[in-house]
């Protein structure tokens, strides 16, 4: 099969690999689309992925076989594969919080999904797979996995009704977040970033106030639409700590601050924060990363019912032989989410 192996620092080959063997309680999937994380860039541009390896985690496909002792699925099943498992037993995952459980962590696809083939190993078949509608676009449920993390953020984040979020960052995973609260209930969704294509996207998808932050003065618009308070919830949808010291600006006192952005793997400077803010205006600083099958369920239902446009949400498609073109096209800004179709 062909699958973009990475070769080192912003170095891809689509190369013949092995078809994965499956094994018991295996699942075979022909991957029919992934989408472009804007990890897997991150991890091109600063060497975090092994050479060798197939990244691709945003996976819908088709099953194509099936191991002993599979009941619940069959070949010919459209399904969506999320690339972690929890144990269901650890303090973590009684706690709800199973993105911090060992086996979360440790599970994935083999290899990634940027490749023709996957093979789903025992603990995701039993939790992390799901059956996609019959009138879903395949490339729809490539959204899935990032809806998820939206969606586990703004609950971590108690969005409630009538609230106003600032979402600091137009990328696809702020624009997804901004979809997802306003069917939540949130009365006023404002969106800060620097690339005009993507705020024009923004508003397009629904959001009330869309900010270039390199030409407008957005502290000033924010507490003109709060009435001098600031947002209630602001959503910090980049890997960037300047942009976490901003949203201590913008949030009202007593609100919350999210950071969701993937600092993993994106060299940053230190945060300067002055705890006054925490103590004395009683502002929550917290951080919500990945998610969890519970997530992916409830992010299907999300897509199923409109609360995310996909149609909008996807810009742009390509074959796995124009995978440097893909990176090009997410590193230019002039895109959303990007998916890759073997």
């Amino acid at each position: 099969m062909k699958a973009v192996v990475y070769r080192g620092k912003q170095s891809f080959s689509l190369e013949e690999v092995p078809i994965p063997q499956i094994a018991a309680g295996e699942v075979l999937v022909r991957v029919a689309a992934c989408g472009l994380c804007s990890t897997d860039v991150v991890r091109a541009k600063h060497e975090k992925a092994e050479p060798g390896s197939v990244l691709g985690h945003e996976i819908a496909g088709e099953v194509d076989r099936v191991g002993l002792d599979i009941e619940a699925f069959q070949p010919g099943d459209r399904v969506g594969v999320f690339h972690h498992a929890p144990c269901g037993a650890c303090p973590y995952c009684l706690s709800g919080q199973e993105p911090l459980c060992s086996q979360h962590r440790k599970t994935n696809v083999d290899p990634g999904g940027f490749a023709q083939f996957i093979r789903v190993i025992p603990e995701l078949v039993r939790k992390s797979v799901v059956h996609l509608p019959p009138d879903m676009p395949l490339e729809h449920g490539t959204l899935i996995e990032p809806t998820a993390c939206c969606l586990r953020a703004l609950g971590e984040s108690r969005i409630l009704p009538g609230e106003t979020l600032l979402v600091l960052g137009d990328g696809p995973m702020g624009l997804v977040s901004a979809q997802l609260a306003r069917y939540l209930g949130a009365s006023q969704i404002l969106v800060s970033g620097h690339h005009d294509y993507r705020l024009d996207k923004a508003r397009s998808l629904g959001v009330d106030q869309a900010f270039n932050s390199q030409r407008e003065d957005v502290q000033r618009s924010v507490r003109e639409l709060t009435g001098g308070l600031g947002a209630d919830l602001v959503l910090v949808a980049a890997a960037s700590t300047p942009a976490v010291k901003e949203a201590t600006t913008l949030v009202r006192p007593g609100g919350r601050i999210c950071v969701f952005g993937d600092f993993r793997d994106v060299p940053q400077p230190a945060l300067d924060l002055d705890l006054k803010l925490v103590l004395r205006d009683h502002v929550s600083l917290f951080g919500s990363w990945g998610c969890s099958p519970r997530d992916y369920v409830a992010a299907l239902k999300m897509l199923e019912s409109g609360a995310v446009d996909a149609r909008n949400t996807i810009t742009h498609q390509f074959s796995l032989s124009e995978f440097q073109e893909a990176l090009n096209t997410s590193e230019s800004k002039n895109c959303l989410r990007i998916v890759l179709k073997p």
